[in-house]
């Protein structure tokens, strides 16, 4: 509480002086900070983290509900000392109407609730029970497709079609908007703390395509980053690795798994608050990806340095957690053999190593065919990997009833003041690095430069401290931050032209392009099936359909650009209002209620 009593206190005062340009100097919600991540209320968390699948396959629904209850593995995950889960889904997930015990065989002595529910219906409950135990949750937009992995995160290919949910094109837009959409509707629940927004781009896309920026990894995460933010500033963004740039400066010399190559982030940063930024790398033994690697004659020796250019490098900056990792373990059914068990210990202590004790192993339940998971296929605890996760974790043995909450890290010292002595230089076009001197630099989690937030930084040592001036900044203070105090040169950096580009501005939308809605407010906030609700704002010419809670594909009527009418339809829940275009969508920032 007195942080934040201090942080507020921070925020009023710089905002009276005059010295920020906005007020927002510290993360809403989960942030990260010197490579650790953190609770609201500044407590660090240590991921303990399992994937478990199924809401991304055509069951879109969690595994082994034919023999398992949902509760049941929900328990069993947090009794072995799990903290973490991490759910896959997909497009379909959100859209089916289809029952789930009509997709697959769902036990209805074990699992009633779930009987003619909706993927979606199914999705709530699953997040609600996670949350009540005090699970951590994150959501990870698994691929546009229930059917395959697909490259990238939307499909143009009319010969792909069929791939997706309504055998129509998925576009960026779409993406960015189901994003918003779980963002939005599980904002409710404290344990949800991340979304990793894409899984394992791989074939043509890279982190800047020049030849086609439609596949441009960079931009595509920083537009999910701002629409996820958007819709709950609380959560954290999960960002994986792609599978080579290929741009003559990475080192394209290291085997690379999907998922796994972050070098680009050295010399192309992203624009994402760094607050809220986590790396989330993908990484396999042979049993999943055999590397030529895993031949050398110092192997597995080797792989150390590796991985230090594919992902650790960030480690003292970003949030490094590895979002998959696994295999077989030496069960006799993975094509590695006894070599996927010396890598995954090797792994296990460079982690350790590198202090990134965080992690998502891969997964929960068996039928993971290359990896299997953490049950065998008797659906029995596989004692050799909790132990290696025990080893990773730092723990000898999961507490029967592990706390939502992990314990702290040792902290590195108390966080001061930071007091600024000078700056150089002092103007400069976007991508000048500025070198500021003075103290208490340790600890420090972000920097703006003016009106841009979120710059990149480098703590060189207590007593100085580089800011790299962002794309989009027009001049102004520069800002440091910890978690507890900021301060500012006192005379503004001057942003000139040339150097590095400015960031092209958005095109202006194609007469007809519809416009992105604004809801202001609605009536009536509660009603029955039949129910007329008016909705006021913006921006709503070209909407073509509607959500109430659970309830899609609900007609619109479009009375002017600034009001809209909304019939319940049955089968509504009480929920937020969704409306849509074909490019944009928006929500009432409160539910409406059924009776």
């Amino acid at each position: 509480m007195k942080i934040m009593t201090f942080a507020r206190y921070v925020r009023a005062a710089a905002c009276a002086l005059g010295v920020l340009f906005g007020c927002n100097a510290f993360a809403a919600g989960y942030s990260v900070a010197n490579g650790k991540i953190y609770e609201p209320n500044g407590q660090e968390v240590q991921v303990r983290g399992i994937s478990h699948f199924g809401f991304n396959a055509t069951i879109l629904q969690p595994q082994y509900l034919w023999a398992m209850g949902w509760k049941e593995q929900i328990a069993q995950i947090k009794s072995l000392g799990f903290n973490a889960v991490r759910v896959p889904f997909v497009p379909e997930t959100l859209y089916s109407t289809a029952k789930v015990d009509q997709l697959s065989y769902v036990d209805p002595g074990r699992n009633p609730e779930l009987i003619g529910k909706t993927p979606l219906q199914v999705l709530d409950l699953w997040m609600a029970e996670a949350n009540r135990v005090g699970l951590y949750v994150m959501l990870d937009f698994h691929s546009v497709s229930s059917q395959r992995q697909y490259p990238h995160w939307f499909v143009s290919d009319p010969a792909d079609f069929n791939l997706t949910y309504n055998k129509q094109a998925y576009t960026a837009a779409n993406w960015t908007r189901d994003l918003a959409f779980v963002a939005k509707r599980y904002a409710n629940l404290p344990h949800f703390f991340g979304i990793d927004v894409f899984n394992e781009p791989f074939g043509e896309v890279r982190w800047a395509n020049t030849s086609n920026p439609s596949l441009s990894w960079k931009a595509a995460v920083e537009s999910a980053a701002k629409a996820i933010l958007a819709a709950n500033p609380n959560l954290l963004i999960m960002v994986q690795g792609i599978a080579g740039n290929f741009d003559g400066v990475e080192n394209t010399n290291i085997p690379i798994n999907w998922g796994e190559d972050l070098q680009p982030q050295a010399y192309m940063p992203l624009n994402i608050p760094q607050d809220k930024l986590v790396f989330v790398p993908h990484t396999y033994g042979p049993d999943v990806f055999y590397k030529s690697s895993f031949n050398a004659a110092n192997f597995p020796g080797n792989l150390t340095p590796d991985w230090d250019t594919l992902f650790g490098q960030f480690r003292q900056v970003h949030a490094v957690v590895p979002g998959e990792w696994g295999g077989h373990y030496g069960d006799g059914l993975g094509a590695g053999g006894s070599k996927d068990v010396t890598w995954q210990n090797a792994f296990v202590d460079y982690m350790i190593s590198r202090g990134m004790r965080s992690s998502f192993y891969w997964s929960y339940t068996p039928n993971s065919g290359d990896t299997g998971g953490v049950l065998d296929n008797n659906l029995q605890v596989r004692p050799d990997k909790m132990n290696l996760l025990k080893k990773l974790w730092g723990s000898a043995s999961p507490s029967p009833t592990p706390t939502p909450t992990p314990s702290p890290s040792p902290s590195p010292g108390p966080l001061v003041q930071q007091k600024i002595s000078g700056f150089s230089p002092s103007s400069g076009p976007v991508g000048t690095v500025v070198t500021i001197n003075g103290t208490g630099f340790t600890g420090i989690n972000k920097a703006w430069v003016g009106q841009a937030h979120g710059a990149a930084y480098r703590v060189l040592s207590d007593k100085q401290v580089q800011v790299t001036i962002p794309a989009g900044a027009t001049g102004g203070s520069i800002g440091i931050f910890n978690l507890k105090y900021a301060a500012f040169t006192a005379t503004p950096f001057k942003v000139t032209s040339g150097g590095a580009p400015a960031p092209t501005p958005t095109p202006t939308p194609a007469p007809g392009s519809p416009p992105q809605p604004t809801i202001s407010t609605f009536s009536p906030t509660s009603g029955g099936v039949g129910t007329v609700v008016t909705i006021n704002g913006s921006g709503f010419t070209g909407l073509n359909e509607a959500w109430v809670g659970n309830a899609h594909g609900v007609s619109v009527r479009v009375i002017s650009n600034t009001q809209v009418q909304v019939t319940i339809p049955a089968g509504a829940t009480t929920g937020a209002i969704g409306i849509f275009n074909t490019q944009h969508a928006a929500f009432t920032a409160s539910s409406f209620t059924m009776h």
